[in-house]
C-alpha cells in the first residue's frame, strides 16, 4: 500500500525530529566529560588561588593539564566516533590565546577580580553560543548560569569572589556535565 503525500510528509517530519534529537544527545554526550573535568579544574584552580594566595601559577598549570585532558577525551571520542577534528582544538586554543593576549595588551585589567571574571564570562559566552548554534540547550543553560553567577559574585561577594567562582563556576560545570549525561 503506497503512502499518501501527507503520510510521506509526516514520516519525513518524524525522521527529521529523531535526527535532531539524536544529534543533541550526541553533542551532550561528547561535551559531558569535558564539562566535568573543567569543573574540577575550576574548583581546584579558583579554590587554590583563594586558599593559597601568592601562587598565581596554580591556574595556568591546571589549565595546561586541562588542555591535555581535553585532547585525551577528544582522542578517545575520535576512536568511538571516527571524526577528525582534534587539530581544530589546537587551532582554537592558539587563536584564543592570541585574542586574550591582545585584549589584555590593549585593555589591561586593573584588578585581579577583573581577570578572574574574564575567563568565566568568556566560557559563558562560548557555551551560550554553542547552545544557540548547535541546538544544545543544556550547554546554553550552563553558559547562562555561569555568566549570571560570575557577575553576581563580582558585585556582591568581592571578599570571597575566588571561592565563589570555585564553588559556583566549577560546580555549574560539573553539574552541567552530569546533567548532559542524563539523557
Amino acid at each position: 500500500m503506497p503512502l499518501s503525500p501527507n503520510e510521506a510528509a509526516e514520516t519525513l517530519k518524524d525522521i527529521s525530529q529523531v535526527e535532531r534529537r539524536s544529534a543533541t544527545a550526541y553533542g551532550n554526550n561528547a561535551a559531558s566529560p569535558h564539562l566535568i573535568m573543567w569543573g574540577i579544574i575550576w574548583i581546584l584552580g579558583y579554590g587554590g588561588i583563594y586558599y593559597l594566595p601568592g601562587r598565581p601559577y596554580i591556574f595556568p598549570v591546571l589549565s595546561l593539564a586541562g588542555v591535555v585532558g581535553s585532547f585525551v577525551i577528544a582522542a578517545r571520542g575520535k576512536k568511538e566516533r571516527s571524526s577528525g577534528y582534534s587539530w581544530r582544538y589546537l587551532a582554537s586554543i592558539v587563536a584564543l590565546f592570541a585574542f586574550i593576549t591582545a585584549l589584555f595588551a590593549v585593555n589591561p585589567p586593573t584588578r585581579d577580580a577583573q581577570v578572574a571574571a574574564f575567563f568565566p564570562l568568556l566560557v559563558s559566552l562560548a557555551y551560550m553560543l554553542m547552545g544557540i548554534w548547535a541546538r544544545l540547550i543544556r550547554i546554553g543553560v550552563v553558559g547562562v548560569a555561569i555568566g549570571v553567577l560570575t557577575v553576581a559574585g563580582y558585585f556582591y561577594l568581592q571578599d570571597y569572589y575566588l571561592l565563589w567562582l570555585a564553588v559556583v563556576g566549577g560546580g555549574a560545570l560539573v553539574l552541567g556535565g552530569l546533567w548532559m549525561r542524563s539523557i
